[in-house]
């Protein structure tokens, strides 16, 4: 750096431009005679000469957000239906402001969140099942009631056989078992879309959303037992469950 300094102390008469090619061609004049420095004359100029068409500016401080607790009809394709209840706990979120060359600026919103769901179903002549999933995912919205959300999702599963099951003791005596089923694990994957009346033009703290699953139990017969579930929820909070979390906030302008 120093010798791109000293090479830039010239006498020769070059003529003065204030434009970013005039400045651009100064330097190159004033660097000719050193090799090495016209590598550098090369990044230099990439850096001035690419314009670049977005600021950004982060700012990290806390807010409180609602938690929604969450009740829901449950549909398990091709004929289980059942129930169940949740807590949607948010964990992080992140802003994003973007204000367009017009001036105007337009919201985006990203939350980290964390659910629980226990519930139950019902499949006629065959099983029951009680069941408990954790989630992990995000929540997408913009400065309108409307959002969406992917999950990932693991949980336990406990079935209940339908019908009358019998087994034989080490006596050769026949006893008959009560609740008889068994224990599986569960993973998969959610989407939601949903409509958050909070964000209305008459709030009201509640919310409403549809939600679809693929996930597998397994073992199952030395295998898996893929579902296809679907949910619709009805969400409240209050404002005494709000929870302080950590907010991101990025503000981008762009330039013309």
């Amino acid at each position: 750096m120093n010798q791109l300094l000293q090479a830039l102390k010239t006498n020769y008469a070059i003529p003065v431009d204030d434009s970013v090619s005039g400045r651009l061609h100064l330097l190159y004049c004033k660097s000719m005679p050193y090799t090495h420095l016209k590598v550098l004359f090369c990044l230099f100029s990439l850096l001035l000469l690419f314009e670049v068409g977005l600021q950004a500016q982060d700012s990290l401080y806390k807010v409180r957000m609602p938690v929604f607790v969450r009740s829901s009809f449950y549909y398990d394709f091709p004929q289980s239906f059942g129930a169940s209840a949740g807590v949607d706990f948010p964990v992080r979120t992140k802003v994003i402001v973007t204000t367009d060359k017009k001036g105007e600026p337009s919201l985006k919103f990203r939350d980290l969140i964390v659910a629980g769901d226990i519930g139950f179903y019902r499949y006629l002549y065959n099983n029951s099942g009680l069941y408990f999933f954790q989630s992990l995912g995000k929540r997408y919205h913009k400065n309108k009631p409307y959002y969406h959300e992917w999950l990932a999702r693991v949980g336990l599963l406990r079935t209940f056989y339908d019908g009358i099951v019998y087994t034989v003791d080490a006596n050769g005596d026949v006893k008959m078992l009560n609740n008889f089923g068994r224990y599986y694990l569960a993973t998969g994957f959610a989407a939601v879309f949903g409509y958050d009346f909070e964000r209305s033009k008459k709030p009201l703290p509640v919310a409403i959303d549809a939600r679809s699953y693929i996930w597998i139990q397994y073992p199952y017969n030395s295998f898996v037992l893929p579902h296809l579930s679907f949910e619709l929820s009805f969400k409240y909070h209050c404002d005494k469950f709000n929870i302080a979390i950590k907010k991101k906030q990025i503000e981008e302008n762009l330039i013309k």
